[in-house]
């Protein structure tokens, strides 16, 4: 096999990957979710980064930030840093404030990458802020890197309290790259999993390894979301940590295409080597080791089933070990002494600090040697085996890993000595229950005093990594020390050892399980509440589950994403249960996860009034802020609909002023690709060019169509005034059934009055409570509606994933019901065609009915616009196809064909057929003319495709993001949704009708433009739509700029929250009866630890200066004066307004909440009353 040599300076990681651009142009390169990125994409965007960086004129080799989400543009955005000659720096936006500035100080940073608000803030003292959907539409390919520059610098954890970093040449990449050459086949490479965050540079491996040599790589965020991937199936290589893969098979499958699995960051256990080979016999294991300072890893062995003993194997190619005594002479073979590292894998050393360069890269001249040679000193105590393999024994310094993470065990306790009420402490190594490691702090205060556990755990989360915070702080009288006075660290290991074997009290056992009608009594609360705070306990050996509060979040006691598999396991078993580790992340204390599984029971009259204390608060506040506000608010849970009325009539006024209301804009002129605009809310009307309709034929504008509705209204009159079933038919009617048949290639068709109404129609006529309806989770939600009609059992696939619906089917399949699959032939939000016939055909093979609804394909896929079935040839083999006639065909109503039988069965059963009044004559009239106009109008269907490529060229080569979709509805991708609102709204009065999409079709935080071709769009509405676009996000900018600078940081007195709570106490007294139910308003500053509350308990109402209280609670954090200000003037609207900025922040249960702002809107009109 040949290697890659860079001996004369030509070959840098970023080659490579071009390289295989080159090779496999249309290969994909990177799996996103849904999304599969091909290697020409990505390079044309690394291009993109690549060129802004130059045009900006920042020096060559300059240091570049990258702060933002995981996606497929951060890898896109790291080549492009190092392609163009910089070093990139990865920085977690989920990383404390004060480390990231550190590290941007520290490194002298040029520039940072930023995608969010979040990052931006937290980069913001940076002068140069690269915004990642802003970039130019630069073509620069050049590639500036040289082998000797720098490509990264990763920090790590420094035993100073601060973290160092390690700085790694494009040289020292190239012999990665061999070793993973020689080591992995391309099968192996298909498809690797990329679980480890930037940060850490077994993601250098992961992506960079992995897309040097043309394979593919699957991102993720974790480990934790490895089974719910919806490419888990291709997934054939994983580089992971032991607790990980520990963790995963505890209670889920490797995936089952998985080829070889590669460990590193922990020392690995021949037990769970043993039960992986269980799991998969023919898997390749291997072992690697190595420090970031020797570019991921420099030694590796293949793990056999036979293997007793668990190496870290030989060295790679370019790089070599060396077993040290004190006086750093080699050690014979079988003794222990330091791992050092040589070779062309070696980092630079560490950025900025010279002194502790020198200190951990040294020069050493052996024996009979004329040269030295540099090592690194790695702090490992390893020995040579009998077959020259290295063991590893241990550390010699202070210096741990914790599920693959290096940390200093100095910097934490460091930071914890900065607590006033902590004189000394130390920080040690513990193991779980599970086997994972776990830090423990024991803290001394000389004097006497308690150290709150949660002083400790809050102020080292503020300043370090998730990963570096203690999961337990145990106070004791003192130190164990040596004689020279130095910490006993073994001592203190001893101390962890006998704290890990004290076991926790489980009382748990001793509860007898309820019946039925006693489900949801006060003991099963308690007992579920034991059963947790017990399992907690148990896996973070506290040795007192006590100490696992109710409300306390599992991600703040230590339950990471590894232990959170293993704690979902152990709960489902222990209350015979189905708790998946996605309850426990979206239901993060005790108290919620117990509301969870009790709202997921079946109610009873005696519980149905059952509601536990949790945070719902939090994740409204976080959607309003995140989506269209208004939906949000009439889905939340309400004690009275009256209140809930008041609510969405106040942010619908709030988004109305604002002008995001998505829904107000009203076509004055009717659908056509120009007409006047109004708003339905404000008084504005406007000349646009509208892409907002559906209409991608134009046909309800044709001559011909709209003669034949004329005449047929002045025959048939308005309306049929009947149902289909009850002779609501005219002969156009069944024309139209039966040519509509007829194109798409079934023997009958029914007709339904909408879209939506076939969808419901056909699932609840077809289906029974026995049966189950199977949809890709991206379908329709009248799907899901038509099986609540009918009882049927819903479950969901992967998003256009075959192989997830054969796992489905396997496990579901029976010939005692019915299964029907759902999907939809092109799926609206700018994606391309579905995999429709690998779908439908996987269906067959376990006789499922399919369903495939062709809205959005049915006239312009396939011959005569017949729809994605014929375009892909399972006519045949889909059972039934649905479209609607609004989009197409421009009318009204929707239509389903399928054999006679089936037909038959639907015209019979379904209640959307029977019920409902049929399609008006001269709806019927326009659309059979549109009908058989598309079915001969190939040039119809070119127009539209045309203009369709033209957008996507021109907004391509414009510089904006487009995703990977080909068809009619172009999706421009912006970061900021709050930007993108603008840019619609500056649109329109640049004579342009769009909207906004975002949260939850889209990413939180980020949004898309919705531009919707039509065959009646030209090549100027399209130039000109550009030309506004670029127009509006110009003058956005500039406000937006304005807006932050006019932005006054004002605090709030908490006497001014007292008073504000005794005058709105005083009227709630006047107006509570015996249908007030019983709560509490807490209100709260920045300024003050002190709470503010209004009770109202049995009709009463008071005010209280604590949280002791156990009764249904929204908290207000009132951080700046205009919130406040809002409350004084009972303005919700204003008050809202400062929810959604940030400015006052919600805590608790939506119920008072939304009870809250019926009682001020009574106030408000309370008032006007008494001046009127």
């Amino acid at each position: 096999m040949a290697l890659l040599n860079n001996n004369d300076g030509s070959t840098t990681i970023c080659e490579l990957i071009n390289k295989q651009m080159i090779a496999h142009p249309q290969r994909d390169a990177i799996i996103d979710g849904t999304t599969h990125i091909e290697y020409t994409t990505l390079i044309k965007r690394s291009n993109k980064v690549a060129g802004e960086l130059k045009s900006k004129g920042i020096k060559p080799g300059a240091l570049i930030g990258v702060c933002m989400n995981r996606s497929w543009e951060l890898v896109a955005t790291l080549i492009g840093i190092m392609q163009a000659g910089y070093a990139y720096i990865p920085l977690d936006p989920a990383y404390p404030k004060d480390r990231i500035e550190y590290m941007l100080e520290h490194s002298r940073t040029s520039a940072v990458f930023v995608d969010s608000d979040i990052s931006a803030n937290l980069c913001k003292k940076v002068q140069e802020l690269i915004w990642i959907d802003k970039i130019g539409n630069h073509t620069d390919t050049k590639i500036y890197a040289s082998p000797n520059e720098l490509a990264y610098v990763i920090y790590t954890s420094g035993s100073t309290g601060r973290p160092k970093g390690v700085a790694i040449e494009h040289q020292n990449l190239i012999p990665l790259v061999n070793s993973m050459k020689q080591l992995f086949t391309e099968d192996d490479l298909k498809g690797t999993l990329a679980a480890a965050s930037v940060c850490f540079d077994t993601s250098v491996m992961e992506i960079f390894g992995t897309l040097s040599l043309g394979g593919t790589v699957i991102l993720a965020k974790n480990a934790l979301e490895l089974t719910s991937l919806p490419s888990v199936n291709l997934i054939t290589m994983i580089v992971m940590v032991p607790s990980a893969v520990q963790a995963i098979i505890s209670s889920k499958e490797l995936p089952k295409n998985l080829q070889c699995l590669v460990f590193g960051g922990e020392a690995l256990k021949r037990s769970l080597v043993k039960q992986v080979y269980q799991h998969k016999p023919n898997l390749k294991i291997f072992n690697a080791y190595g420090p970031t300072e020797d570019t991921v890893y420099a030694t590796i062995a293949r793990i056999h089933k036979e293997d007793e003993l668990i190496t870290i194997g030989t060295s790679v190619p370019g790089s070599r070990a060396y077993i040290l005594d004190e006086n750093l002479q080699i050690v014979p073979n079988g003794e222990v002494g330091e791992l050092h590292l040589s070779g062309n894998k070696v980092a630079h050393g560490y950025l900025f600090d010279e002194e502790l360069t020198k200190k951990r890269f040294i020069n050493v001249k052996f024996n009979n040697q004329n040269t030295s040679i540099r090592l690194y000193k790695t702090g490992d105590l390893c020995r040579w085996t009998t077959n020259n393999e290295i063991e590893f024994v241990g550390r010699a310094d202070q210096q741990v890993k914790i599920r693959g993470h290096r940390i200093e065990l100095e910097e934490i306790e460091t930071v914890i000595e900065e607590i006033e009420s902590v004189d000394a402490a130390a920080v040690a190594i513990s193991e779980g229950n599970i086997g994972q490691k776990i830090l423990v702090a024991y803290v001394v205060n000389t004097h006497g005093k308690e150290v709150k556990t949660t002083d400790v755990i809050s102020h080292v989360h503020q300043l370090l990594p998730k990963y570096m915070v203690p999961q337990i702080v145990k106070q004791i009288d003192e130190l164990p020390l040596l004689p020279n006075d130095k910490l006993d660290r073994k001592k203190l290991t001893n101390l962890s050892i006998e704290l890990s074997s004290e076991l926790v009290t489980d009382d748990s056992q001793h509860y007898q399980k309820p019946t039925k009608q006693h489900t949801f009594s006060n003991d099963y609360k308690e007992h579920l509440l034991r059963t947790i705070q017990n399992e907690v306990a148990k896996l973070l050996t506290m040795n007192n589950s006590a100490n696992v509060l109710p409300d306390d979040s599992f991600d703040n006691l230590g339950i990471d994403s590894l232990t959170t598999l293993e704690l979902s396991s152990r709960l489902s078993n222990m209350l015979q249960l189905d708790i998946s580790a996605y309850d426990i992340f979206e239901n993060p204390t005790p108290n919620a996860l117990i509301n969870h599984i009790i709202g997921s029971k079946e109610n009873t009259k005696e519980n149905k009034n059952l509601k536990l204390k949790t945070d719902t608060l939090t994740s409204f506040q976080t959607h309003i802020q995140s989506s269209h506000p208004t939906f949000q608010a009439a889905k939340v849970s309400a004690w009275s609909v009256n209140d809930k009325s008041k609510l969405v009539q106040e942010v619908l006024q709030m988004v109305n002023d604002t002008r995001r209301n998505p829904y107000s804009k009203v076509l004055l002129t009717g659908s056509a690709t120009k007409g006047l605009v109004g708003d339905a809310y404000n008084d504005e009307t406007q000349e646009a060019i509208i892409w907002t309709t559906n209409l991608y034929l134009g046909l309800n504008r044709d001559p011909e169509v709209i003669k034949e509705a004329a005449i047929s209204l002045e025959k048939y009159g308005t309306g049929m005034g009947t149902s289909a079933a009850a002779s609501g038919m005219t002969h156009q009617h069944l024309e139209f059934e039966e040519e509509f048949a007829d194109l798409v290639g079934k023997p009958s068709a029914c007709l339904f009055p909408t879209g939506y109404t076939a969808n419901v129609g056909a699932v609840a006529g077809l289906l029974g409570r026995n049966d189950m309806v199977l949809i890709d989770q991206l379908c329709h939600a009248s799907i899901v509606d038509g099986a609540r009609l009918c009882g049927a059992t819903v479950r969901t696939f992967k998003h256009n994933d075959a192989e997830d619906l054969e796992d489905i089917l396997q496990s579901e399949a029976s010939p005692y019901r019915t299964i029907l699959v759902v999907l939809e032939g092109v799926y609206s939000m700018g994606e391309g065609a579905a995999p429709v016939a690998k779908i439908v055909k996987t269906a067959k093979k376990y006789n499922a009915l399919t369903l495939v609804d062709e809205a959005h394909s049915f006239g312009f896929y396939g011959k005569g616009g017949a729809g994605i079935c014929a375009a892909q040839g399972v006519t045949e083999e889909a059972d039934f196809i649905m479209t609607t006639l609004s989009k197409a065909l421009g009318s009204l109503g929707g239509v389903v064909a399928a054999s006679k039988e089936h037909i038959d069965l639907l015209k019979s059963s379904s209640r959307a057929y029977i019920f409902q009044a049929s399609i008006s004559p001269a709806d019927m009239a326009a659309a059979l003319t549109a009908l058989r106009r598309l079915r001969k109008d190939d040039e119809l269907r070119q127009r539209l495709w045309d203009t369709t490529y033209y957008m996507r060229q021109k907004f391509e080569e414009a510089g904006y993001d487009l995703g990977t979709g080909d068809g009619p509805i172009v999706t421009p991708h912006f970061a900021d949704k709050d930007k993108l609102y603008a840019i619609v709204q500056k649109l329109y009065k640049l004579g342009i009708q769009t909207s906004a999409v975002t949260y939850p079709i889209v990413e939180s935080g980020r949004g898309r433009l919705r531009l919707i071709c039509s065959a009646a769009h030209t090549r100027e509405d399209v130039d000109k739509t550009l030309a506004a676009l670029i127009k509006a996000e110009r003058e956005v900018d500039v406000l937006l700029k304005e807006q932050q600078k006019d932005k006054r940081n004002t605090t709030v007195s908490f006497s001014e929250l007292e008073n504000w709570a005794k005058s709105f106490s005083y009227y709630l007294k006047t107006v509570i009866n015996e249908n007030t139910p019983n709560l509490a308003i807490e209100l709260k500053n920045n300024e003050n630890p002190d709470t503010i509350s209004i009770l109202i308990k049995d009709n009463k109402v008071t005010l209280n200066h604590n949280s002791t209280y156990e009764l249904p609670t929204c908290s207000l954090l009132i951080s700046e004066k205009a919130a406040i200000d809002a409350l004084e003037s009972f303005n919700i609207q204003d008050l809202l307004s400062t929810i959604s900025n940030g400015y006052c922040t919600l805590k608790g249960q939506i119920e008072p909440f939304v009870w809250l702002i019926g009682r001020i809107s009574e106030y408000d009109k309370a008032t006007v009353l008494q001046v009127n």
